[in-house]
């Protein structure tokens, strides 16, 4: 993106206050605000761009906003709700600037559990935590290594025993801090 055009951040930053004001408050980021931004950002798309061209820079945004985070998710390292918010931030974005906001988004984020990790002195446990991560990605349920061309054959539902560290994070706040960021960055 080669600078931000008018209604793009008004609109992405009034999306991302309202959902960080639910996210500190309820700790969670509501579907109605998510589908409220799907749509805003296909009218500003296709107001800026045209319906066709629009279209494709929409979906090409929320595909590659949401699948950037979606791996958080599938390891539970985060809710659906922010992937969803990541999304609706990517569709007024486009593609590429959905993937910078979520690159400096994941950025933000990390460094956020990082010094509240250091903060609340859970450094070992948080470490623990991402082994523990690292190996349920890498390995079946039941510990055996995989040696039949990936496929586990125990139960894959189970996880390894994670500590409890500080908590989670309103994740809706990273994405906030991290999707202004590069939008300013771009400008």
């Amino acid at each position: 993106m080669n600078g931000v055009p008018f209604p793009v951040g008004p609109c992405v930053l009034a999306l991302v206050v309202i959902a960080v004001i639910y996210d500190l408050h309820a700790r969670r980021i509501p579907n109605w605000l998510v589908v409220i931004g799907l749509g805003a950002g296909l009218v500003v798309q296709c107001a800026l761009h045209g319906a066709i061209d629009g279209m494709l820079l929409w979906a090409g945004g929320t595909l590659t906003g949401g699948a950037v985070l979606l791996p958080g998710y599938l390891l539970r390292m985060m809710g659906a709700g922010d992937v969803k918010l990541m999304a609706s931030v990517g569709c007024f974005c486009g593609a590429s600037g959905a993937f910078e906001a979520a690159l400096m988004v994941c950025m933000v984020g990390g460094v956020w559990a990082l010094a509240e990790m250091l903060r609340h002195r859970q450094m070992r446990a948080g470490l623990h935590n991402m082994a523990a991560v690292l190996i349920d990605v890498s390995m079946p349920a039941d510990g055996a290594p995989r040696g039949d061309n990936g496929q586990g054959t125990g139960n894959t539902g189970n996880t390894r025993t994670r500590r409890p560290t500080t908590g989670t994070l309103p994740y809706g706040v990273a994405i906030a801090i991290g999707t202004m960021l590069s939008l300013f960055m771009n400008v």
